[in-house]
């Protein structure tokens, strides 16, 4: 009995990340260039995919300057099944598997819904939601054939806490974060891992591209120190290595002082 104890309580050992694949999407900028650096220095094999090619090859020749593994570089729109079947039929030709899934592509806008452009809410959610679906379909096959792999879906607090001027990246949030839920039903007796990441303010271009007015970071932190992208790449990492049992299915991360939303 005592030896059973003594086992329990050391657990199993934590998952090598060295020689894995990895696909990270939306790697062109902010928590996607932040994740593919983070996997690359852990020793994982990680195809770079966005739709700014000329961004993903400066961060390819910056992560193999390094001396970190091999990257490949894909453009990727995730609005476009041919894209994304490229991309990962291309990843699996190169190394032969496919074992981490990040789905971080995405943007936001925020503004009162009567004044809201309806273009920008269909090139949103064709993105935040159908791109990620996409993603998800073509993506996760490969982790099936093996039995085995992790699917990081990349959502926000806005996917839990609704904000005024938020209506279309709100809804596109709770999307992501019910799509990644029902696919952790869908696949976890299969052997493939799902966790949902939520973060708070996380300051990169992402805020200019949303055409934040000046006062909504204020009054979200409220003097609080925002979240920097490696804090979330430090989260992905957290949960993509712990033991194969243990399923982390969902990490809300934000600043400390960060109360609403």
């Amino acid at each position: 009995m005592s030896g059973a104890q003594t086992t329990a309580g050391q657990g199993q050992p934590l998952t090598d990340l060295r020689g894995q694949v990895a696909i990270v999407t939306g790697a062109s900028s902010g928590i996607g260039e932040a994740v593919a650096e983070a996997l690359a220095a852990r020793g994982a094999r990680v195809t770079l995919a966005a739709r700014r090619e000329e961004r993903l090859r400066a961060l390819a020749e910056r992560l193999e300057g390094a001396g970190h593994s091999e990257t490949l570089t894909v453009r990727c729109d995730v609005r476009q099944p041919v894209d994304v079947r490229a991309m990962v039929q291309r990843t699996v030709e190169r190394w032969g598997q496919l074992d981490i899934l990040v789905a971080n592509a995405g943007f936001g806008w925020r503004g009162p819904l009567v004044d809201g452009d309806p273009q920008r809410w269909k090139d949103m959610l064709d993105t935040n939601v159908y791109g990620l679906l996409l993603t998800l379909k073509y993506g996760v096959s490969p982790l099936l054939e093996r039995q085995r792999g992790h699917v990081i879906v990349l959502s926000s607090v806005a996917g839990r806490v609704v904000t005024a001027g938020g209506s279309a990246y709100c809804g596109s949030k709770f999307a992501a974060s019910a799509i990644a839920e029902a696919l952790r039903m869908e696949v976890g007796s299969r052997g493939v891992r799902v966790t949902t990441i939520e973060p708070g303010v996380v300051i990169s271009e992402f805020q200019r591209v949303a055409e934040y007015p000046p006062e909504i970071l204020p009054n979200m932190l409220k003097g609080a120190e925002p979240l920097v992208p490696a804090d979330i790449a430090r989260a992905v990492v957290y949960a993509l290595e712990q033991p194969a049992h243990v399923g982390i299915s969902e990490l809300v991360i934000r600043p400390t002082g960060q109360t609403y939303p």
